[in-house]
């Protein structure tokens, strides 16, 4: 950035003798930012009213200048003394500290640092709750455009346990300053008002931060007393590293030739970065380090990704044994990357599931262990049924995780419960109820603890793992924990962050279930439709009450993540469509009564407009058949005659989208 040319504003005393009180500042040092030439951190900004230092903004009360040499006063008292301009440096004395040179930042972002800093690590508090990072700043000189996006500003962080991301948020003023605490378990990696100014960066708990964004000069750097990695990603950001098998030519790729394109990406990342380092030898080591733990991380999480686009799930071992050496050099603390909980879950799953098949049915293996411990006493008969039981289901789960559609994994299901030993056998494990569940949840339990066991998890990652795997039960059954999975988080969970976690999320769903449903009329009985078996005749009888309406249909499931997320959003689009005559009609697949009831009262799914239905499994498909429903969640529009259109559902929270469909649905 240039300098701008100094045009003498001068201030002269009044009758006293006194600087008078400006309005702004000389244009010579205006919008200027200066880092200590020593250390190379940034210590001071000047702008026409304002400057910054100490982590703040502060208003600026008087200003004299004397030849290029300046004297401030702030609001707080403080004195700044800026020197004279000489061979480009400035001696500067803020209050009663010594005299810094200062040279200008005249580039976007900071400039390398003077000295190499050898540190290694980042901070790590052990996963703490409550901890957090402090990050005050200035989005400065934002143009009406960057407005148009709000005034809250927002930041981004992975949430370990639920792997999803939550935001932190603070109301900007009228200039664009903000204070905001974001709270973090341990550091992590950051998503700084992404739609803005889409910086990715670290921050570590018990750490205060100042962003300065210069809409103006198109500078950004951070102040801090720590703040050294921070501005080297800002100068040199990392590429972003989740490479997708889906995305890949040719279409039908294998698993090895993928290994091979993610290992080619990372070494071109890392012989970038070695290129970057030999042109800036002064580049932090704690830099250097977060790419390459972050590199390493984005190959694991993308060739684990891969997995659900592999016929059957199925990853060779040679594989496998490579994510295992990925898995082998994890950084810690584990929050570090975005991209690890992800990594995580999906690298473990995959060996907990192969693990689960190699051992066989685990309904059967259930059912042998309370037989062996004397729980239940099996008939000779009942013995064999599970004999010729186990190797149908274990076909069938292997069928299963070839389907390429919802369509044919519900024909497959079909097919299945038609066999007579698959009647059979499903009525004896109903006949053995509650007992078989617990013992199949324990069961679960231990299976994933000889997996994390197998792989090097220490104590807070086995914990990390165990919590994350009862909130996804948690969050696909919206109902508490059975008290057996409950007691085994409370004797097998030693982090107190992650056993704190559960606890609250549990409670909040033991709450909700002993909630009273407000609005019970809009939960319709299948009664409406009983002994009815055509697809399309069950949709003409549920929505014949609301003929000559538009009707938003929303096929979704209390299983299914976006569908939930989707619901959870769906007041805003009520809100923006009130003033229209729509019924939002609700069809939930394969969900029980009390998921179903929990996910209602927790997202306020009910009103006047609204209607649920969670029919018996056999309508419900016959209703899916109908409309062609191959995906989770689907949506279709009804309009006033009756005609079904097909509805994205990647638009479904567009509310100036749909007004658009609703006006040519309406001509």
């Amino acid at each position: 950035m240039k300098i701008l040319l100094s045009i003498a504003l001068l201030a002269f005393a009044t009758m006293t003798g006194q600087a008078q009180e400006i309005n702004s500042q000389s244009e010579s040092i205006a919008d200027t930012y200066w880092r200590n030439e020593a250390t190379g951190d940034w210590i001071i900004g000047f702008a026409p009213k304002h400057v910054i230092y100490n982590n703040m903004v502060w208003d600026i009360a008087t200003q004299t200048e004397n030849k290029d040499a300046y004297t401030l006063t702030l609001n707080n008292g403080i004195i700044i003394k800026v020197g004279k301009l000489k061979n480009g440096l400035r001696s500067i004395v803020i209050g009663s500290e010594k005299p810094v040179v200062c040279s200008p930042i005249a580039i976007a972002t900071l400039p390398d640092y003077p000295v190499k800093d050898q540190r290694k690590g980042f901070v790590d508090n052990n996963y703490q709750m409550g901890d957090s990072a402090t990050l005050i700043g200035w989005m400065k000189d934002m143009p009406e455009q960057a407005w148009k996006y709000g005034r809250e500003f927002e930041v981004g962080y992975e949430n370990l346990f639920a792997r999803q991301q939550i935001s932190a948020y603070a109301k900007m003023d009228s200039l664009g300053r903000f204070s905001l605490k974001i709270p973090l378990i341990n550091s992590s990696q950051v998503f700084i008002d992404w739609r803005r100014s889409m910086l990715s960066s670290l921050m570590e708990p018990g750490r205060t931060y100042f962003l300065l964004c210069d809409f103006k000069t198109d500078q950004k750097l951070f102040m801090g007393d720590d703040v050294r990695v921070q501005n080297e990603l800002l100068a040199y950001p990392h590429q972003f590293a989740n490479d997708r098998f889906e995305d890949m030519e040719p279409a039908n790729m294998g698993a090895m030739q993928f290994k091979t394109y993610t290992d080619s990406l990372r070494s071109a990342r890392m012989a970038e970065l070695q290129e970057r380092i030999h042109l800036h030898p002064n580049l932090s080591q704690r830099y250097i380090d977060y790419l390459t733990g972050y590199y390493l991380t984005g190959q694991g999480e993308s060739m684990m990704q891969a997995r659900f686009h592999m016929p059957g799930r199925e990853l060779p071992q040679e594989y496998m044994d490579y994510v295992g050496q990925l898995w082998q050099n994890k950084v810690k603390p584990y929050t570090l990357y975005r991209d690890f909980s992800t990594f995580m879950r999906d690298y473990i799953d995959q060996l907990d599931e192969k693990r689960q098949i190699d051992l066989g049915d685990q309904t059967v293996r259930a059912v042998r262990r309370m037989e062996h411990q004397g729980i239940i006493k099996l008939t000779p008969e009942e013995s064999k049924l599970l004999d010729d039981y186990s190797p149908l289901a274990k076909e069938m789960d292997r069928k299963l995780s070839f389907a390429k559609s919802h369509e044919e994994s519900h024909q497959l299901i079909e097919a299945f419960e038609r066999n007579d030993t698959v009647a059979k056998a499903y009525k004896l494990f109903d006949r053995l109820g509650e007992p078989l569940e617990r013992e199949q949840a324990a069961q679960s339990i231990r299976s994933n603890l000889a997996t994390i066991d197998s792989v090097g998890c220490d104590r807070n990652l086995r914990d990390i793992y165990l919590a994350c795997y009862l909130w996804r039960v948690l969050d696909v059954t919206r109902n508490p924990l059975p008290p057996l999975l409950m007691e085994c988080a409370e004797q097998e969970i030693k982090l107190p962050v992650a056993l704190n976690t559960i606890k609250k999320l549990n409670d909040k769903y033991a709450a909700l279930q002993n909630q009273d449903l407000t609005g019970a009329a809009s939960l319709r009985p299948s009664t409406d439709i009983e002994n009815m078996s055509d697809g399309e005749a069950i949709l003409r009888k549920i929505i014949e009450p609301y003929k000559g309406r538009i009707i938003f249909l929303d096929v979704w499931g209390t299983w299914c993540g976006p569908c939930k997320a989707a619901l959870k959003e769906s007041h805003k689009l009520k809100e923006a469509l009130k003033d229209y005559d729509i019924v939002y009609l609700y069809l939930a697949n394969r969900s029980s009564d009390e998921s179903w009831k929990n996910v209602i009262k927790e997202y306020n799914l009910t009103g006047d407009n609204c209607v649920h239905y969670n029919l018996p499994e056999d309508q419900q498909s016959a209703i899916e058949h109908y409309l062609k429903v191959n995906a989770f969640p689907t949506y279709k529009l009804i309009d006033r005659q009756g005609n079904i259109h097909d509805y994205d559902w990647v638009r479904a929270n567009d509310a100036n989208h749909l007004r658009e469909t609703l006006a040519k649905l309406s001509k």
